[in-house]
Parts: C-alpha cells; sequence; structure tokens
C-alpha cells in the first residue's frame, strides 16, 4: 500500500525504517500521553519486522528526504470500524504532517468501504483533538477513567479520562 500527499508518502514499514522508527519511538518512552515504556533500539528491529507484516500499522515518509517520520495505525475493530492512532517524531510536529497523513488514510480505508473510524485521547492532550476535529471527526463521547498507559509508584494503574472522536464513510451517509 502506498498513498502519496504533497509532502508525504504513507506506506507500508521496510527493513530500512529501523533507524527513523527507533528516533521518533524513543521520544515516547515516557510520554505523558500513551507511552511506551520498555521500548528500546535493541526493539526496533523486532518491531520493524512485526509492522511490515501488519495491515493496521503504516509509515509515515517525509516525499524530500525519505526520512520515516512518524506512523499512522488503523485498528481493526467490529462492525467494519478501525481504530484510528499517530505517533510523530517530535521535531516534526506542528508543521501539517499529522493531519495530511490522517486524512489521506481516513479517505483510503473509505474507499476500500470501511464504515466508521473513530479516535481517543486524553482531554488534556489538545493537539491531537484538535488534529481529529480538523480532519472532521465529531467528539462523540467522553469516557472517564477508561484507558491507563501508566502506573503510580506502588504499581498501580493510573487511569485516564478520553475523548472519543469518530468519522463515518461519507458514501453511507444518508
Amino acid at each position: 500500500m502506498k498513498i502519496e500527499t504533497n509532502d508525504l508518502i504513507i506506506r507500508n514499514y521496510e527493513l530500512k525504517d529501523e533507524n527513523d522508527l527507533c528516533e521518533y519511538m524513543l521520544q515516547r518512552v515516557n510520554a505523558e500521553f500513551e507511552g511506551y515504556p520498555d521500548f528500546t533500539c535493541e526493539k526496533a528491529k523486532e518491531e520493524i519486522e512485526y509492522r511490515m507484516q501488519s495491515d493496521e500499522f503504516y509509515a509515515i515518509e517525509l516525499k524530500n528526504d525519505r526520512k520515516v517520520i512518524g506512523n499512522i495505525y488503523l485498528g481493526k475493530r467490529d462492525f467494519n470500524t478501525r481504530e484510528l492512532g499517530y505517533v510523530l517524531n517530535e521535531n516534526y510536529q506542528h508543521r501539517g504532517y499529522g493531519s495530511d497523513a490522517s486524512k489521506a488514510m481516513i479517505e483510503y480505508m473509505f474507499n476500500q468501504g470501511v464504515h466508521r473510524i473513530y479516535a481517543e485521547c486524553a482531554p488534556q492532550n489538545t493537539p491531537s483533538w484538535k488534529l481529529m476535529e480538523k480532519i472532521g471527526m465529531k467528539r462523540e463521547a467522553y469516557f472517564r477513567k477508561n484507558v491507563s498507559f501508566h502506573k503510580d509508584k506502588n504499581g498501580n494503574p493510573i487511569y485516564w479520562d478520553t475523548y472519543v472522536y469518530a468519522i463515518l464513510n461519507p458514501d453511507e451517509e444518508i
């Protein structure tokens, strides 16, 4: 799979993406929202191999220098629905790449017959929910204390509230 926008190529992962994946995933180790505390560069090759086989993870590559700056996730869910997620290298955030990649993938998925795409984020993660609104997603729910990505000093989960945003395939709307 390969999708091109003005600035980006969204495609399946390749082995050559290992260093770029390591760079942006290391930024997520201690991230406030959805951290990856166990990620190391030693695990990057295994993660690349997993993503190469996946039809849910896609690399976001800059056209001008062929650098992978993040990923788009479209997890399969019941009822012909996908869950959207995105991670961008901190050095490339706030330039429109996240919304550009998300819009392109949503259009691609709708053209493949997907009915609905949703995403969740913490209410405090303003850049994430603003991106969702920018690409046409509508806030549908506010879930209280429904996810946990971190533990407290005693090893107990720290729960977060989440907003739920979604968009429906426009070809199916009445």
